[in-house]
């Protein structure tokens, strides 16, 4: 194992090629050599197709892992109430753009990934297809608990959050600012929200992603300019609902 091993880490790109191309060149520019995407590959934006076969490719090279988000899975399943109008008609929309080999890759996603120290899940590792939201320190003590590694890794909210375990037992949170090395030293355990790349919602339009250096126990949150105009106008273009357009220029 190489002792400055990078893992680039990515959260609901919801079909938006533009932040995904911007965010993995920089991820490969700064010595990332494994991709993990952390579920809601689809939905909201314009692109569902290229973002399936680009990480298909990466997972058939060996050099990426992914499992299933609640976007991913409602391609295949009814998930109209429990989503709103806008992102249910997104997803009737994504279905129309998918080829049945599209959607055998979202069925045959896992819910969750583990190593012996990480673990990698959309929600939560406690009932992962819940769907079950990471607000609190109460549900990370929860996630931590089922997924029972030093590491876990999520997406689902969509704005970047850390939980960690304090010397007492209780979990604690912080919001990570980017650009600074974070240590997350694996005697405690830590669970980590990446926050979406592909449809920010704390007032950034920048895309989110993660680099975590599992031998140097740290984790690099970054914040990547994209052209989020581009992105925006193919949603308007597509006819997809105004709002998810909106959402790309002003992230809330």
């Amino acid at each position: 194992m190489s002792a400055n091993r990078k893992i680039a880490l990515f959260a609901d790109i919801h079909s938006n090629l533009e932040a995904f191309e911007a965010c993995i060149e920089h991820a490969t520019h700064n010595g990332a050599v494994e991709f993990v995407f952390l579920g809601d590959l689809v939905g909201y934006n314009a692109d569902p197709v290229a973002i399936i076969e680009k990480i298909a490719e990466l997972i058939d090279q060996g050099k990426a892992k992914a499992v299933l988000g609640n976007h991913d899975q409602a391609v295949f399943m009814d998930h109209s109430k429990f989503m709103n109008a806008d992102a249910w008609n997104a997803i009737l929309w994504t279905r129309e753009q998918l080829s049945s080999a599209h959607i055998n890759f979202l069925k045959n996603l896992p819910l969750m990934q583990q190593t012996d120290e990480i673990s990698y899940v959309h929600a939560t590792a406690a009932n992962p297809q819940s769907w079950s939201y990471i607000h609190d320190s109460l549900a990370a003590w929860r996630c931590s608990e089922a997924s029972s590694t030093p590491y876990t890794f999520l997406g689902h909210v969509h704005e970047p959050a850390i939980y960690y375990q304090s010397s007492s037992g209780k979990f604690l949170h912080f919001n990570p600012l980017p650009e600074a090395p974070i240590p997350i030293p694996r005697h405690r355990r830590w669970v980590t929200i990446i926050g979406s790349l592909g449809q920010p919602r704390d007032g950034n339009p920048a895309a989110n992603y993660a680099l975590f250096e599992p031998d140097q126990e740290i984790i690099t949150f970054n914040r990547i300019d994209y052209d989020n105009h581009k992105a925006a106008h193919k949603v308007e273009r597509a006819g997809l609902p105004i709002k998810l357009a909106q959402r790309l220029l002003n992230a809330k």
